[in-house]
Parts: structure tokens; C-alpha cells; sequence
């Protein structure tokens, strides 16, 4: 007996959320990839070449409908993901976002709730990225679904607190729990603010980015990630009953298992460390994922090789290619259309 992987998503008609919504494949894999739109493409480094501010990037309208529209132009991908940051909801929220080249984001540490935002101040601060979105779906074509996205609250707070990435989280992990907590309910709000937006604007699917899940315990992990994920999941329900919610607790591990049952998630994106049949004996919802980009960027045949493997794995369940994290810049193009072309035809 097939297992029930399936909810429910109203007459949606664009194909990544059709699998998602009916839990069963269609005659095609769908396909999207993790930052599909960036600097592996020659038509986005010359569109941005006399550009140097990347968070302003991210609030030019006109420029983010133009680079969320690429990689459709160029692979014809089933879905377009909206062109902006997992730290938008930071910056929203009155936090000092800037970006270095070769370091990446660079903050000044909050060190107390006082020194965030208002989320009822998110609409007017990211409206010129929620035309943007407008934008982008009245020029896809009907199948095609636009996802919108936000990083999860745990992975904001993390940014914001260590002032930038970090490889041990020693700072955000010995902060003031109590502080970080309120700090997190703080992200959590404007968060379901900013994704009920989107919708609004006419994203298909969203999709929740905790990049740094994979840095907390099991008592951690579900009172940072698993929690408010919770609270945005039934938030955004309670507005629209049956959106296809996509989460990406990455490097999560084991712990993909509790994510999927408790926070109320329509599908999962697994990591690339994630072992696929693992995934599809224990994780009961939709699946995406999850070759690995390294592979994809530098070993073309075993890329296609890997994804010929993935797609036999899920080849009966509800299931959306994609990488394990985003396409690295200096991925080849050809070796992705490669791979659009593969996933397509097999």
C-alpha cells in the first residue's frame, strides 16, 4: 500500500506545488535549484557588474524580476525562486546588513531585543521586494511556481548575534537564553509577517531557509528551530488552510525526522548529507533535494550519474529534484542545463 504522503492545496496549477498539494508524481521530476539565479550565470554577472551593494540588490524591484527570471529564460526550470536574502528580515527589523566580497555578511551584533524593529513595519520595508514578486509571477508562465522564502528565526537571530557567519555559534549559543529567546519571538513575528506577504503577492510555495540548524542539540533544536517553525507554519495556515510550505532545516541530520512530524511542514528539503534512502524510510512528507554542488560543479558525469540514483530512489513518492545547497558560482552552465535536460527526459 502506497504511504500518504500527500496535503491539500486548493486548485493550485503550477507543477512544484501540484507534487507538494496531490503527494503523488506527475509524468515529470520537477526541477528548481538552490540559488539557480547568481553568479554562475553570465547574463547575472553582467547584469550586476556596476552594482557593488548586494542588499540593495535585493530592494531594486526592477533588477530582482530581471534575475529571478534567468534561469527560466536560460534552463526553463519548473520554478522560479525569488531573487533576494535569508537576512531581508534582519535588515527589515533595523539591523546594520552589509556584505563583504569573499566574507559574506557582516553585522553589527544585537545585543538586546531593543535594538529590533517592529514587525508591522515589514510590509512597508520590503515592498519594493513584494512588487518584485508581483512582478516575476505576471511574467511566468501559468505551470511555473514562484517560491518565496525567509530564513528561519534560530538562523536570523544566529547572523545578527555573532555579527556575521560563524563555524562555532559559541556567541549566539552562551547568549542570555532568555534574551535569545525573545530575540527569536521577535524574528518569528516578522517573519510570518513577510511570508503572508509574499503569498499575498502571489508567491506559489514558500520556502523556510534554517541554514544554521545543524549547530544546535536535540533540546535546542526543538525549542529554536522546530518551535517557530511551528508558530509560522500554523500562522500562515490559519490564513491560507492548504499553502505548500517547504522547509530546509539543513544539516539537521537525524533530527529531519522530528522536523517533518512536528512542525507542520507541507514538504522537506534534505541536505546533501542526508543518506536518500534514510530519508525515504523516515521523513513522511514530500521530499527536495539533494545532489550534492560540488558534485555538480566539478564532476559533470558523476553529477548526472547521482541524479539518475536520486530519481530511481523517489521515483514513486511526491518528489522535487533539487541540490543539497545552492549552485556554487563557478558551476559551469552547461553543466547544469546538463542536468535540466537529464532530470526532464529520464
Amino acid at each position: 500500500m502506497k504511504e500518504d504522503r500527500s496535503i491539500k492545496l486548493g486548485n493550485s496549477k503550477t507543477i512544484v506545488a501540484r507534487t507538494i498539494s496531490e503527494g503523488r508524481q506527475g509524468k515529470e521530476t520537477p526541477i528548481w535549484l538552490m540559488r539557480q539565479a547568481g553568479r554562475s550565470l553570465p547574463e547575472y554577472r553582467e547584469a550586476v557588474k556596476n552594482v557593488s551593494n548586494f542588499i540593495e540588490m535585493c530592494y531594486s524591484t526592477d533588477l530582482v524580476v530581471e534575475l529571478t527570471l534567468q534561469p527560466i529564460a536560460r534552463f526553463n526550470m519548473d520554478a522560479a525562486i525569488i531573487f533576494s536574502d535569508i537576512l531581508i528580515v534582519a535588515d527589515a527589523l533595523g539591523c546594520d546588513v552589509n556584505f563583504m566580497r569573499g566574507v559574506g555578511p557582516v553585522i553589527k551584533p544585537v545585543e538586546d531585543l531593543k535594538e529590533l524593529g517592529s514587525p508591522q513595519e515589514i510590509e512597508a520595508k520590503t515592498l519594493p521586494i513584494l512588487n518584485a514578486i508581483k512582478g516575476v509571477r505576471s511574467c511566468l508562465p501559468e505551470k511555473k511556481s514562484l517560491i518565496g522564502f525567509a530564513g528561519g528565526p534560530w538562523t536570523v537571530a544566529s547572523y545578527i548575534i555573532e555579527g556575521g557567519s560563524s563555524k562555532t555559534f559559541s556567541k549566539v549559543l552562551n547568549f542570555c537564553p532568555s534574551g535569545l529567546e525573545k530575540i527569536i519571538k521577535r524574528i518569528t513575528e516578522a517573519t510570518i509577517v513577510y511570508l503572508i506577504k509574499q503569498i499575498e503577492f502571489g508567491a506559489d510555495v514558500v520556502q523556510l531557509f534554517d541554514s544554521n540548524a545543524g549547530a544546535l542539540s536535540k533540546e535546542l533544536f526543538k525549542k529554536y528551530v522546530i518551535e517557530p517553525t511551528e508558530k509560522i507554519t500554523l500562522a500562515i495556515k490559519d490564513r491560507f488552510p492548504d499553502f505548500p510550505i517547504i522547509g530546509f532545516p539543513r544539516s539537521a541530520g537525524s533530527f529531519y525526522k522530528d522536523y517533518c512530524d512536528q512542525t507542520g511542514v507541507s514538504a522537506v528539503s534534505i541536505d546533501y548529507d542526508i543518506p536518500i534512502e534514510w530519508a525515504k524510510e523516515n521523513l513522511k512528507v514530500p521530499l527536495q533535494g539533494n545532489l550534492n554542488p560540488s558534485l555538480l560543479a566539478y564532476n559533470k558525469i558523476k553529477a548526472i550519474e547521482e541524479a539518475k540514483r536520486i530519481i530511481d530512489c523517489f521515483r514513486d513518492l511526491p518528489f522535487i529534484f533539487n541540490l543539497g545547497h545552492g549552485v556554487l558560482p563557478d558551476t559551469p552552465v552547461e553543466n547544469i542545463a546538463a542536468l535540466v535536460d537529464l532530470v526532464k527526459s529520464y
